[in-house]
């Protein structure tokens, strides 16, 4: 008697607050209606503990009505869904069977047959009870998963409470279930716990500063709730049948009943794990419950994610089975335009790789296209006489009974390709919902399948792109082989019997078949190797003069720091040095200089060439300069030299800069990192090679 008073205590101060305090913000909640019927249930059941006669119709109906009033206040809050037939439904019930509780209590007592229904209202109340409190924790369950985000802080330990309620209730009627009558103990401690959930409602209703009703009903999460529900109901159905199979069923009432719930079970997992009937299930909800049978918000992010997330399984597989999964189908295939004009399989149960292969300008796919047609199978299969008939599928599509709709994909125009969906796990009817959803998915998979064979495309392209470049590079380092070795030709009709131009033109050569031979690796191995070395840069400027010494005018060098060392592949830094120089030597009157200057700044290594030609304008170092395949040697070049220099340097660490004005010369700037010093033992070492070496 305690508890239930203290609970009636606590709802008499929160009916109180709902009407003075609280009651602009809680306008229209039905919070005060709820607290009115708890406060009924608290003081009737204080009467009872009393000692005062209640009969089990009074305790009964005051039970009902005080689960009833909090339905209310949760159906109340879907308000914002009021639209959905679900909703507008489950609104009017509520009443419906408050109403129908007074009602029979009423004409159970004013008939006076209270007495003859007490025994039969004593031991099975409970069974109402245990029915309403599924129904309102699933309606818990459904609202505070819609709240708002917003609100869900202000809100939550409203519906937490209203869960306590209806939790602390179920388990009180699954025992007395089970046991014929309900435990003493839950029942003496129940008081308390609704004077505890009271305080709770207060925390809740202080933080709420005007009702919120959810604003969107999930059809997803209702089908789940829905299924739950159903379940729930079956159990109990199958437990109170299976009562009475024990009450009645003589000396086989205990094995009937085990034998009633196991087969019981069986039915239910063999309908849950059934595809056809969760597929009828879902139809069934969505054209009586909603009034749009999908919720689009959840199929676009099954689409986006099949399209977006890597997985094992192809993406073609995945296109597939997110389509499929939109009409409740089992199987689907996917055939793209090839690069002959042809539709063949993709991927998918329904395109295995011998599928039949169709011409991208047939009628039937032109029609498709013009119309963005949803092409219905059967239809074509079970024409209507009198009806102007579309062009007709392919021959092998009808002959195909699996086979149920064609969807066109789109992009810019363009058919690039069509799904074909199987037939569905449960008879349905094409709707203009399930059109605009396969057209709307079908253009936006059209999209990405176009975008997908553009990269494969551009792939492609920037392989023959990097192969293109690469012959070019080697193409220009034969140029210059070429002019070295047609240089000794040209010279040895005159110096012949000079040992010091045979020896010169022998290392010429010797360098010529070095260079060539590793050109040919390179070739046959696609990339340019490079292995880094340390280099001496006032060595290394040395011989790229010598090479170039045979043009005028006849380069100079200073040397202004010795020692200057660099890490990296001594053959091409010697190749763009002579690049530079060359190109110095073109631009330059016989009359004029070029010079080679090495020196050292701080931790950079920098090389000079300077000549006194030409010149350049800004604009056309900024913008022509360095761009590759761009030339000013009417057919003497390949335009890579200069980009292909600063490249090489820019992948060592360095950089290039340019410093030129027409008519008075070019100052070409190379600066490179500078090799770390050597140990001592490593100095000394060095040395004692070179002295062996020499």
């Amino acid at each position: 008697m305690i508890g239930y008073f203290a609970s009636a205590v606590a709802y008499v101060l929160l009916l109180g607050a709902c009407l003075t305090v609280w009651r602009r913000r809680l306008a229209g909640s039905g919070i005060a209606l709820a607290c009115g019927a708890q406060l009924g249930w608290s003081l009737l059941l204080t009467a009872q503990g009393a000692g005062v006669p209640v009969g089990a119709l009074a305790t009964a109906a005051a039970e009902y009505l005080r689960d009833l009033a909090w339905a209310l206040v949760l159906v109340r809050s879907l308000s914002g869904s009021g639209d959905q037939p679900a909703v507008r439904w489950t609104q009017r019930l509520v009443p419906a069977l408050a109403l129908s509780v007074v009602v029979v209590a009423a004409l159970i007592l004013l008939s006076g047959g209270q007495r003859a229904s007490a025994h039969f209202i004593e031991r099975y109340w409970f069974w109402g009870g245990f029915v309403l409190c599924i129904g309102g924790l699933v309606l818990v369950e459904q609202v505070a998963r819609n709240t708002r985000a917003a609100h869900r802080w202000s809100l939550k330990h409203i519906w937490l409470a209203v869960g306590a309620l209806y939790a602390w209730d179920l388990c009180l009627y699954s025992v007395a279930m089970l046991h014929g009558q309900a435990a003493a103990q839950f029942w003496a401690v129940r008081g308390f716990v609704n004077a505890a959930l009271g305080a709770l409602l207060a925390v809740g209703l202080r933080r709420v500063s005007g009702w919120q009703s959810a604003a969107f009903l999930s059809p997803r999460v209702l089908f789940f709730n829905a299924t739950l529900l159903g379940a729930s109901l079956y159990v109990l159905a199958m437990a109170a049948a299976s009562y009475f199979v024990r009450e009645y069923g003589g000396s086989w009432g205990e094995a009937g009943q085990l034998l009633f719930l196991a087969a019981g079970a069986l039915v239910l997992a063999v309908a849950v794990l059934s595809d056809q009937f969760r597929a009828w299930a879902r139809v069934t909800f969505a054209k009586y419950l909603f009034p749009y049978r999908y919720d689009y918000r959840t199929e676009w992010q099954k689409l986006t994610r099949a399209l977006s997330v890597g997985s094992e399984k192809p993406v073609y597989e995945r296109i597939v089975g997110v389509m499929a999964g939109f009409v409740s189908c089992a199987a689907g295939g996917l055939w793209l335009r090839d690069a002959d004009g042809h539709y063949a399989a993709a991927g998918g149960e329904l395109a295995p790789p011998d599928a039949p292969r169709e011409r991208e300008g047939a009628e039937f796919f032109a029609h498709l296209l013009e119309r963005e047609w949803i092409c219905d199978l059967d239809a074509a299969r079970n024409p209507v006489r009198g009806q102007s008939a579309p062009p007709p599928p392919p021959a092998w599509m009808l002959r195909n009974v699996r086979l149920w709709l064609v969807v066109p994909l789109i992009c810019e125009g363009s058919l690039i390709g069509f799904v074909v969906l199987g037939q569905p796990l449960a008879a349905m009817r094409l709707t203009w919902e399930e059109i605009d959803l396969l057209r709307a998915a079908g253009r936006q998979v059209a999209s990405f399948l176009a975008f997908e064979q553009a990269a494969k495309r551009l792939a492609e392209a920037h392989q023959f792109e990097a192969m293109n470049r690469l012959s070019a590079v080697l193409m220009h380092d034969l140029r210059h082989l070429i002019a070295q070795l047609a240089l000794v030709v040209q010279n040895a009709a005159r110096h012949r019997g000079n040992p010091e131009f045979i020896d010169d033109a022998i290392l010429t050569i010797e360098n010529s078949v070095k260079r060539m031979t590793r050109l040919m690796e390179e070739l046959r191995r696609g990339v340019l190797t490079e292995q880094a070395h340390r280099v001496e840069l006032a060595e290394l400027c040395a011989e790229a003069l010598r090479r170039c010494a045979g043009r005028t005018p006849v380069p100079l060098l200073e040397v202004r720091d010795r020692g200057v060392e660099v890490m990296l592949e001594r053959e091409r830094l010697l190749q763009v040095l002579e690049h530079v120089i060359r190109n110095a030597q073109e631009a330059t009157p016989s009359e004029g200089s070029v010079s080679v200057r090495v020196r050292a700044e701080v931790d950079r290594a920098i090389i000079e060439v300077i000549d006194t030609g030409a010149g350049m304008d800004a604009e056309f170092v900024r913008t022509r300069l360095f761009k590759p395949f761009e030339t000013t040697k009417e057919g003497r070049g390949f335009g890579i030299g200069a980009y292909d220099a600063r490249e090489f340097v820019r992948k060592c660490g360095g950089a290039v800069e340019v410093e030129s004005t027409p008519g008075k010369g070019t100052r070409f700037v190379i600066s490179l990192p500078a090799a770390p010093a050597l140990a001592p033992a490593e100095t000394e070492g060095r040395a004692h090679r070179e002295l062996q070496a020499h």
